[in-house]
C-alpha cells in the first residue's frame, strides 16, 4: 500500500502539467457550452444550468490537490523559465471558473424570469381557453336560435303563400256559373308549353252557386293528345267541393267554352253536354276528376299577335255553365 501511494505521488508530481492541460480543455468545453446556451427551451436550459453547476463543483474539488502541488513544485527546472508558472495557470483557471459561475448564475436568473413569464402566459392561456369555450357555447346557442327562426320564417312564408293563393282564388272566383280567365304573360307560357316545361295550366276554381258545384279549366297552350302542336286544347274539370253531398250526381249541366276576341267580333266557341257515364262527371273522390273537353279547341295560328285573341301578351278564356234545373 505504501509503494502504491508513493507511485501515485510520483505520478502526480511528474504529470501536473498534463493534468492541468486536460482540466483546461474541460473548462474551455464548459465555457463553450455556457456561451452557446440559448433560453429557447426552459426545460433544456434548467438541465444545462444544473449540469454546469455540477461540473464547476467537480472542477473546484479536483483543482485542490494541484494547487498545493504547484505551490510545492514552483518552477525548478530551466525548461520552465519564461513560461507561465503552474500557479499562474491555476489562477487563470480559477478566474475562468468564477466567470463561468457568474454566467451560470445569470442564466439561472434568466430561466427563473422566463419561468415566471411562462406561468403568467399559462394562466392567461387558461383564461382565454375558458372564455373561448364560453363564447363558442354562446355562438352555438345563437346558431340554434337562428335555425329555429329560419324554420319558423319558412313556415310563415309557406302559410303566407297559401293565403295568397286562397286570396287569388277568392278574388277570381265566381258563383254564378260564368267565369272569365285572364292568362297573362302569354308568350312565355306558350314557350313553356312548347318546351314541355309547363305543358298545362289550371285556372282558379269557380262555382255554379255559393254552395254549388266546384269547377276549373285546364288549358294546353301547345295542344294535348290529337291537338298537340297544332291546336290549343281546353278542358273542363269537376273538383271536389265542400257541399258535394248536397248536390245531384252525375253532373249534367251544359258547358260552353270560349276564347274571346278582344274586339268582340269573332269568339272561338265550343260547347258540350256531359257524358253522364264518364267518371269525369261523377262525384269526385279525389281533389279533381279527369278533365274533359276539347283537344282541338283552337288552331295555334289564330293565337298569333296579328289576330285579336292575344293583345298586350294576354288572352281571355270564358266558361259558361248552364244553370237550368239546378
Amino acid at each position: 500500500m505504501a509503494a502504491e501511494k508513493e507511485k501515485l505521488i510520483e505520478h502526480e508530481n511528474q504529470c501536473v502539467v498534463d493534468h492541468l492541460q486536460m482540466m483546461l480543455q474541460h473548462v474551455m468545453g464548459i465555457r463553450t457550452a455556457v456561451e452557446s446556451l440559448q433560453p429557447l427551451n426552459l426545460q433544456q436550459a434548467n438541465v444545462k444550468v444544473n449540469q454546469l453547476f455540477t461540473s464547476v463543483r467537480e472542477m473546484e474539488e479536483t483543482l485542490g490537490p494541484f494547487r498545493s502541488i504547484s505551490l510545492r513544485q514552483g518552477c525548478s527546472s530551466p525548461e520552465d523559465l519564461g513560461k507561465p508558472s503552474l500557479l499562474e495557470k491555476l489562477e487563470d483557471v480559477q478566474k475562468r471558473c468564477v466567470t463561468l459561475k457568474h454566467k451560470a448564475e445569470t442564466f439561472e436568473n434568466i430561466v427563473c424570469v422566463l419561468n415566471r413569464e411562462v406561468e403568467r402566459a399559462s394562466v392567461s392561456m387558461t383564461a382565454y381557453e375558458q372564455q373561448h369555450k364560453l363564447d363558442q357555447e354562446k355562438i352555438e346557442a345563437l346558431q340554434t336560435k337562428v335555425r329555429q327562426m329560419e324554420r319558423a320564417t319558412a313556415l310563415k312564408d309557406l302559410a303566407i303563400a297559401e293565403l295568397e293563393l286562397k286570396f287569388q282564388a277568392f278574388e277570381y272566383s265566381t258563383d254564378n256559373g260564368i267565369f272569365i280567365w285572364k292568362i297573362s304573360d302569354f308568350s312565355r307560357r306558350r314557350q313553356d308549353a312548347k318546351s314541355q316545361r309547363s305543358p298545362a295550366i289550371f285556372s282558379p276554381a269557380f262555382y255554379t252557386s255559393k254552395y254549388g258545384y266546384k269547377m276549373c279549366l285546364r288549358v294546353y297552350l301547345n295542344g294535348d293528345g290529337v291537338g298537340r302542336g297544332t291546336h290549343m286544347s281546353l278542358f273542363f274539370v269537376i273538383m271536389k267541393g265542400n257541399y258535394d253531398s248536397l248536390l245531384k250526381w252525375p253532373f249534367k249541366q251544359k258547358v260552353t267554352l270560349m276564347l274571346m276576341d278582344q274586339t268582340n267580333r269573332e269568339h272561338v266557341i265550343d260547347a258540350f253536354r256531359p257524358d253522364i257515364s264518364s267518371s269525369s262527371f261523377q262525384r269526385p273522390v279525389t281533389e279533381m276528376n279527369i278533365a274533359s273537353g276539347c283537344p282541338l279547341f283552337c288552331p295555334l295560328n289564330k293565337l298569333d299577335s296579328k289576330n285579336n285573341y292575344s293583345r298586350e301578351d294576354n288572352i281571355f278564356i270564358k266558361a259558361i255553365v248552364d244553370l237550368t234545373d239546378l
